[in-house]
């Protein structure tokens, strides 16, 4: 039995996020996106895409963790990357993540499975068959990198769907800024 399917995008940006600096806290990258009540029916699925740059100081251990929350940057954590350590010294070097959304059952305690990805480039171009230039590539899950789990979240109210950001120290040197962002309903 064949079945009608198709995309929509929901959301996109036409500018760039704001430029996240000085800061060691979690922060938003691009403004929330309110997804209305009941909109997560069974099986409704999204499909998260930001792009964007990032710059590092020229000293110690940088890391940057990425998140995506329901109910904004105090919300439900539905996926997360680790802690990715980052090379020093970088100016403007690309990072794109993706993460698809599905609604595995609706209602107040309704649940959503995330996975994703995350990449991080640095200045070297990347060599065939070498680490050299290879991206820093982390998945992105509710349960860890091991334990992938669907989350318990409220579908039958508006609610904020949040991207965030967080470096592991503050410095006016490390910056992270969306460049692209698109939310699409696959379903």
């Amino acid at each position: 039995m064949s079945r009608q399917m198709w995309v929509e995008a929901l959301v996109w940006a036409t500018t760039d996020g704001a430029s996240i600096n000085t800061t060691a806290a979690e922060t938003i990258i691009f403004p929330d996106v309110t997804i209305p009540a009941n909109y997560m029916a069974d099986g409704r699925t999204l499909r998260m895409r930001v792009k964007g740059k990032h710059s590092t100081l020229g000293s110690g251990t940088v890391t940057t963790t990425f998140r995506v929350r329901w109910g904004g940057v105090a919300g439900t954590l539905l996926a997360a990357s680790g802690a990715i350590v980052q090379l020093i010294s970088l100016t403007n070097c690309y990072f794109d993540l993706e993460v698809f959304l599905v609604t595995r059952s609706n209602g107040s305690t309704g649940t959503i499975m995330a996975n994703g990805t995350v990449r991080m480039h640095g200045a070297t171009v990347p060599t065939i068959g070498s680490a050299t230039g290879a991206p820093a590539i982390a998945p992105m899950t509710a349960g860890g990198q091991t334990a992938p789990a669907a989350v318990t979240a409220n579908l039958i109210a508006d609610t904020a769907l949040s991207v965030t950001a967080q470096m592991g120290a503050s410095s006016a040197s490390n910056i992270i800024q969306g460049l692209q962002y698109t939310l699409e309903a696959l379903n």
